[in-house]
């Protein structure tokens, strides 16, 4: 009678002890081949070879705790996002952390999230007893993380917004915002209702002061609001917007969430979008959810900022020299919002 594999006893993984009798050397001799462990032990070649063959054969894994001792290393990366909460539902995070564990693997590391969306006291352990090597970081640079980095002197690159005396992974926000801008004034419209970010973000700055630049020089009205929350519009808005004389014929959205928000919020209105309100976001995510207006966006490559950031964080700790910004460009993406 046959035996399922599967009820059969795991083999347990051989020790250095165990590789070094195999073979006929000293545990110091095995673990300067396997575990890169610093020692007078010389090898030969042939040794060498021996060694691995014999490690290959009974299955032999290196301790991970005695080598981080040994090298000082742990092989493992870290990813904190300040006051949000690290939501795989939300798509922008979901592109960012599909991003940081592809890199985080073709980087030869591991990947811890903090998933909280504060400063914690295990985050503090977790930095402090330099149980990772390195923190991938997207926060603002007024959050308590930033103090506790500088202190404990650990490697660190921020993603999304620029953080002073950091290296970042950005996308090209200005370029985004001049896209925007040259898009709508090309459709036709002279007053445009700006949404701003209703937190202080390097990035919402960047595209909404890009956009409004851009379109004030072609001699163009703009209305801006910096309390797009939700993409909830305010009486005053929504009259900016629906007011027969000189009213805005846009709304430019420093991001998707508040741009589809502010779709659902018109639709209420039973205001006709593109015919009477055109909208365009920032962001480009794709949606696997069915929506009802497809959005004119401008897309920005956030899985591979995610990927970038991992590569860029383990050359940092390797000690490379390294850019102070790497900026990914964006592209414009038409739906029918516009």
């Amino acid at each position: 009678m046959s035996t399922d594999s599967s009820d059969r006893p795991l083999k347990p993984w051989a020790t250095l002890k165990d590789v070094a009798r195999h073979v006929g050397v000293s545990e110091s001799a095995a673990s300067v081949i396997l575990n890169g462990s610093k020692s007078g032990t010389r090898v030969s070649a042939t040794t060498r070879m021996s060694v691995l063959r014999a490690a290959e054969e009974l299955g032999y894994r290196p301790n991970a705790v005695a080598r981080s001792l040994q090298t000082g290393r742990t092989d493992r990366i870290a990813v904190y996002s300040g006051r949000t909460v690290l939501d795989a539902r939300n798509r922008f995070f979901a592109e960012v952390l599909g991003g940081l564990v592809e890199g985080a693997a073709e980087a030869g590391v591991n990947l811890v999230i903090h998933a909280t969306g504060k400063t914690t006291d295990q985050l503090l352990d977790l930095v402090s007893s330099r149980s990772v090597d390195g923190i991938v970081i997207h926060c603002g640079a007024d959050d308590p993380i930033i103090r506790i980095l500088q202190e404990f002197k650990v490697p660190a690159v921020t993603i999304a917004d620029k953080v002073p005396g950091l290296p970042a992974v950005v996308v090209d926000d200005v370029a985004g915002g001049v896209l925007q801008a040259h898009h709508l004034a090309n459709c036709g419209h002279r007053h445009a209702l700006l949404m701003g970010p209703h937190y202080p973000t390097s990035s919402g700055e960047a595209r909404t002061a890009a956009f409004r630049e851009r379109w004030l020089s072609m001699g163009l009205q703009v209305t801006q609001t910096s309390d797009a929350s939700l993409g909830l519009l305010r009486t005053d808005e929504i009259d900016c917007l629906t007011s027969k004389k000189d009213r805005a014929t846009c709304i430019v959205a420093w991001n998707d969430s508040v741009a589809e928000a502010a779709c659902r919020t018109l639709d209420d209105l039973a205001v006709q979008i593109p015919k009477d309100v055109a909208i365009i976001g920032f962001d480009g995510i794709e949606h696997h959810s069915r929506q009802k207006y497809e959005l004119t966006t401008i897309h920005a490559p956030w899985e591979e900022v995610g990927s970038t950031a991992a590569r860029i964080l383990k050359n940092l700790v390797d000690g490379k020299d390294i850019e102070p910004v790497t900026k990914l460009p964006v592209t414009f993406q038409r739906g029918k919002t516009t």
